[in-house]
């Protein structure tokens, strides 16, 4: 977990100098007048994150299922909305991830195959660049087999995390995230190896969007 967040941490910073490093090479363009592209503006705060947005994202999971530690790669889609006021940045997502988080055992396995959250998120904007911090509800649906047994089911939870995401256009952004899952118990009921588990995922995403 420490090694992943601070990846997260480290791939903002680097995400920040990039995107800094590309405003400061073209303010030192020619001026091109009435060809200039025009930057969006917010009443002096710089661009605008206002507005409704959808894209996709794929990125890295691993946890625990009980005492058995699960990892795999996922991938899917998010939307939501957000209100600028000033420099902080408010905004509602849903997201939806097609999950190939698991444990391969001699005699069990178990994965987690959907992951759900709808978050609230707390941004603070620097122009084009925005870190932020996110919060809310966790949905996972998974699978246990064990004992020629299988058994489906369904958990409930929350998440938190941090990120940061960059207005590449006016109308593209690209983000990079870390999400903490916690998800309550419940009992796969499995003839000879019926089991209580809870499940604890750490996923690092990377994403794109499109902002309308």
């Amino acid at each position: 977990m420490r090694f992943d967040l601070k990846s997260t941490l480290i791939f903002v910073a680097i995400l920040n100098a990039a995107f800094y490093a590309k405003n400061g090479y073209a303010a030192d363009l020619p001026n091109r007048g009435a060809y200039s592209t025009p930057v969006l503006t917010n009443g002096g705060y710089g661009a605008n994150w206002t507005g409704f947005y959808a894209g996709g994202h794929l990125g890295y999971g691993f946890g625990k299922a009980n005492n058995a530690d699960i990892s795999g790669f996922l991938g899917g889609v998010q939307g939501g909305f957000n209100y600028q006021i000033d420099r902080a940045v408010l905004g509602l997502e849903a997201d939806v991830s097609y999950s190939g988080i698991d444990y391969r055992g001699f005699t069990d396995t178990f994965r987690q195959k959907w992951l759900m959250s709808g978050r609230a998120r707390l941004g603070y904007s620097i122009d084009r660049f925005m870190p932020y911090v996110t919060a809310g509800v966790a949905y996972s649906t998974a699978t246990m087999k064990a004992a020629g047994g299988k058994s489906d089911n369904s958990h409930l939870g929350f998440v938190m995390g941090l990120g940061a995401e960059a207005l590449l256009t006016d109308h593209i952004t690209a983000r990079v995230e870390y999400l903490h899952y916690r998800f309550g118990s419940e009992t796969y009921a499995i003839p000879l190896a019926t089991r209580n588990t809870e499940i604890t995922t750490n996923a690092l995403r990377f994403g794109v969007n499109y902002k309308f």
